[in-house]
């Protein structure tokens, strides 16, 4: 899906909006909805393209940072008469007589290289889009993206959706269904970190040795919650380790964390080995009962569920691991998560 996101061209000249109010209050919503980065700059632009999504206007959102590897450009839409914003890459359909989800598939399926079957909600939202359902067959299962397409059925828009009026913080954490996650420490607290990592993500297993001690150290006054997010067609068997996760915090609670630790700080050993050994050896050396574990492991039901959760984060568009989200500010991790981690003592320093 990220060669997706990446395969889009921008449509016509730039022009400056007359609309200055609206462009601080975009601006102000689109720095909390963007990715933070090391010394960020964001500036807004509106576009008149000769052909545009029904219902809303286009702005281009720059956002520049000191992390080369952070920031860069997306389209925003925003619609004036209900205040609906969605921010993403915007895909021309093509523009003959053939039905909707018939374009959708042409083109969905020419960007990702691999057969696509897309379905559109019958209802309307909002300014007339509609949601669009993108399946692509996976060795795990069918897999789905989400977008919408306009009122005028010219173009797919893939990315958040939210309003100007509601904190893009909440709406994201909504999306991602948090609740869904893995918690420790406080219910209620005035600082809420998420992770969201991959069990086989080489990055991911050295920012855990750096975090997990800050985090452990906090627990008294923060809320901390973690998800999946195995980046199953990169990672071989980062999908099963996650599935072992949510197992094992089923059938024993009490070691999901030791279980968590062990992976990341053993990374190069299981690479080489068949990962249902590794679960079930862990299992039985850590008297976790394995017929128990093994029957929601090899559930296809929780393979369907965890399928679900990572298109939840791809559709918010995070797509890389790990990410840590504090107090609903997706934060840029950089090549060694200085920024992150400074970000996350502050806020630590700073709750209540």
């Amino acid at each position: 899906m990220k060669k997706m996101f990446l395969a889009i061209s921008m449509v016509s000249s730039l022009a400056f909006s007359a609309h200055a109010a609206d462009n601080a209050a975009i601006t102000r919503w689109a720095e909390k909805a963007l990715t933070k980065c090391p010394d960020s700059k964001t500036t807004i632009e509106e576009i008149k393209p000769p052909l545009a999504p029904t219902n809303f206007e286009v702005f281009t959102i720059t956002q520049t940072s000191s992390d080369k590897g952070c920031g860069g450009q997306k389209y925003l839409l925003y619609s004036p008469t209900t205040q609906q914003v969605l921010m993403g890459p915007v895909i021309p359909l093509a523009a003959d007589a053939r039905p909707a989800n018939v374009r959708i598939d042409e083109t969905a399926s020419n960007l990702l290289k691999t057969e696509i079957k897309s379905t559109i909600a019958p209802f309307p939202l909002p300014d007339g889009i509609r949601a669009v359902s993108i399946v692509k067959q996976t060795e795990y299962g069918p897999f789905a993206y989400h977008g919408f397409i306009d009122a005028g059925q010219h173009f797919l828009i893939i990315g958040d959706r939210g309003n100007l009026r509601e904190d893009p913080g909440k709406t994201l954490l909504d999306a991602l269904n948090t609740s869904s996650g893995v918690h420790r420490g406080k219910t209620k607290s005035t600082v809420n970190i998420v992770e969201l990592s991959d069990f086989q993500c080489p990055t991911c297993g050295r920012a855990h040795k750096t975090v997990e001690p800050i985090i452990a150290k906090a627990l008294g006054k923060i809320s901390y919650t973690r998800l999946d997010l195995p980046l199953f067609e990169h990672h071989q068997w980062s999908i099963f380790a996650a599935l072992g996760a949510r197992a094992i915090n089923k059938v024993a609670p009490s070691k999901y964390w030791p279980y968590v630790n062990f992976v990341f700080e053993n990374q190069e050993t299981i690479d080489k080995q068949k990962f249902d050994d590794v679960l079930k050896n862990y299992c039985e050396d850590h008297d976790i009962n394995w017929a128990a574990v093994e029957k929601i492991y090899r559930d296809p039901k929780e393979k369907a569920l965890l399928l679900e959760q990572v298109s939840r984060a791809f559709d918010a568009g995070i797509v890389s691991t790990p990410t840590y989200i504090v107090n609903g500010q997706i934060l840029g991790f950089g090549p060694e998560g200085k920024y992150t981690i400074e970000n996350i003592k502050k806020a630590i320093a700073a709750a209540k």
